[in-house]
């Protein structure tokens, strides 16, 4: 499976239109209901690109430590999304955050808050088999949001994100441009670059953000419905992610 042939066109509508909904939420009320639990346990297994895998699993809400003192900490929260990834294969941290980046918007498709988790948990807790080479990136929490946990979108300007005028740019790739720029990063960072030359539509971070890069490419993805390609460390320093349009 590659990352254009991920979605069927009815999955590509149903997550890009679940985008602006998507915020990260750190109050949870409940755990999913057994019929969102049955629909994200077949996103989770449906999902599949190199090197990696998403596994659902339920936890003590006391797995989520937060930065310092507890500040940030996620509270409530009984589910979690397990993203592995398989060191050993070309892109998987890039690859992990396209399906972990799709599993949230699934969620928030049928109304469930979910937030991305990188390291304020106790590993220990977390029982899952691994394989050789496979490391834990990250967990995903998933649930009911609370009443008032609802986040406002704190974005940098689309002028910041972009080389040259995206205003220009055509209709579909500003769309894609748009959605890279509601898309969740480490620290809310937003470290994308993107640009356009000629028909390839080019989005790049600092080279120990893949993870980050993977989600901005799944927002991507989904605004396209042109035929296209997506070249991953194509003659520059890895990451770097181009979706080619001259098919």
């Amino acid at each position: 499976m590659t990352i254009e042939k991920l979605f069927t066109p009815a999955q590509r509508q149903r997550l890009y239109e679940a985008i602006p909904a998507r915020y990260s939420c750190r109050s949870y009320a409940g755990a999913p209901s057994a019929a969102d639990w049955a629909s994200l346990s077949y996103a989770a297994g449906r999902y599949e690109l190199p090197g990696t895998r998403l596994l659902l699993r339920t936890v003590d809400p006391d797995i989520f430590t937060g930065i310092v003192l507890g500040y940030g900490k996620i509270t409530g929260c009984t589910t979690v999304a397990v993203l592995c990834a398989s060191m050993g294969t070309p892109h998987s941290r890039i690859h992990a955050g396209v399906l972990g980046e799709a599993f949230c918007l699934e969620a928030a498709a049928l109304g469930l808050g979910t937030c991305w988790v990188g390291g304020t948990y106790k590993r220990k807790q977390l029982e899952v088999p691994l394989q050789a080479d496979e490391t834990v990136l990250a967990i995903i929490a998933v649930g009911v949001p609370a009443k008032g946990s609802a986040e406002g979108h704190k974005r940098k300007p689309l002028d910041r994100l972009c080389h040259g005028n995206p205003q220009a740019w055509p209709e579909e790739i500003l769309a894609a441009a748009k959605a890279v720029q509601l898309a969740p990063s480490a620290l809310n960072l937003q470290p994308w670059e993107m640009k356009l030359t000629g028909e390839r539509f080019f989005i790049d971070t600092p080279d120990r953000q893949q993870l980050d890069l993977g989600i901005a490419l799944c927002h991507a993805e989904l605004a396209f419905t042109t035929p296209h390609r997506w070249l991953l460390g194509d003659g520059r320093r890895e990451p770097l992610a181009c979706a080619d349009f001259s098919l």
